[in-house]
């Protein structure tokens, strides 16, 4: 496996990490200063390092500067810990160059998480470089550079002739243990509502949702469900008809809906002269975890339905709605490190969710910039 260097001054707290660590078959070396570290880095040239932040002499930030400003190491993946959960030392951190941090006390699952994360993108880094076969990245890195209008000209076609695969397999109630949850929704909705008469309004959301619709079929979703005025679509990989993980997938319906978005802008122009409209965007978040497909029979009447239920579905639509600042993808941590290396992080923050006593740390992202 990999050789990792870990350097805490807490006693306690390197015991647990050394031990999960070891747990997944790999070697670790320890220091309890940043000064040792720095030695022990300069001469083993580990794999990854992980250090705390709040170290006497030379502390984290140090650490990581001196590893990022050292030519034969600067590539190594580095994630902080810190018990300080302040924005000012994660947006230091993410300046120097940190790969990732975690906020202690550490949780073995989310070391390990991480960990496995910067590693697979090291991998991937160094099979691009050192081998060149383009085809090994492709799903996780250069789809990136498909637009959705050659998307289109592939497989919308005839994707778009079938059935839904919720609408042919929910004949029961389903359980995914882990699945990925996109929400999109028009930011500014209530301005909408006042600009436009019932009916435009009907017209507007029908020709983006319809769009919306046909975007997150074509990378694969298992269902999509309109909530109120968003769009709800999960991910699965049991059912892809693709080999891409869904977390990555989701993410590029996530880009395909910005886009859109986009288009709407000179759509509405054109539909509504005349009519002060706020600009045409749409928010998006993407969360991972368990989700079941729950039946509901012949509600008033009507067709059954098969609808996501579960608190992965709940907390997906409330970082949307409780999202900050104007990009318009937000993706949780969970999800981030399922697409390490496929997306831009922007920056990272903490929202908070009515359903939950912590708050829940999420990341706004761009595309990856074309080759």
């Amino acid at each position: 496996m990999a050789l990792i260097v870990v350097a805490e001054d807490d006693a306690g707290t390197m015991r647990l990490i050394e031990a999960a660590l070891h747990l997944q078959g790999h070697e670790v070396l320890t220091a309890n200063n940043g000064q040792s570290a720095w030695m022990t880095i300069r001469q083993y040239r580990p794999d990854l390092v992980v250090s705390d932040i709040n170290m006497p002499g030379v502390n984290g930030f140090d650490l990581l500067k001196a590893v990022r400003e050292h030519g034969a190491l600067q590539q190594t993946p580095f994630i902080l810990l810190t018990s300080l959960q302040e924005r000012r030392d994660m947006r230091q951190g993410m300046t120097l160059g940190a790969d990732d941090y975690l906020t202690k006390p550490v949780h073995p699952r989310e070391l390990v998480d991480a960990v496995a994360a910067q590693l697979n993108r090291k991998a991937m880094r160094t099979a691009a470089l050192e081998l060149q076969v383009k085809e090994a990245v492709n799903e996780a890195l250069d789809e990136q550079a498909w637009t959705l209008q050659e998307q289109y000209e592939l497989r919308l076609a005839h994707e778009l002739s079938e059935q839904w695969p919720g609408e042919t397999q929910g004949d029961r109630e389903d359980f995914h243990p882990q699945a990925t949850v996109l929400f999109a929704d028009i930011r500014n909705d209530r301005e909408w509502a006042r600009a436009l008469d019932p009916q435009q309004l009907a017209m507007m959301l029908k020709r983006f949702y319809e769009g919306g619709g046909d975007t997150v079929h074509l990378f694969g979703a298992t269902s999509a469900h309109f909530v109120g005025d968003g769009l709800l679509a999960v991910f699965t990989d049991r059912t892809s008809r693709t080999t891409a993980h869904q977390g990555l997938r989701a993410v590029k319906a996530a880009f395909g809906l910005r886009k859109s978005a986009a288009a709407m802008q000179g759509w509405v122009q054109q539909q509504f002269p005349g009519v002060a409209l706020p600009r045409f965007e749409a928010g998006i978040a993407i969360h991972s975890g368990p989700v079941a497909m729950m039946r509901l029979d012949g509600l008033l009447g009507g067709a059954a339905q098969v609808l996501p239920v579960g608190e992965t579905v709940v907390n997906a639509l409330a970082m949307q709605r409780a999202a900050v600042g104007p990009h318009p993808v937000t993706l949780s941590i969970p999800v981030l490190r399922a697409v390490t290396g496929a997306v831009q992080p922007v920056s990272r923050h903490f929202v908070t969710l009515p359903q939950c006593p912590e708050p829940l740390e999420v990341c706004a992202v761009d595309p990856l910039p074309s080759s």
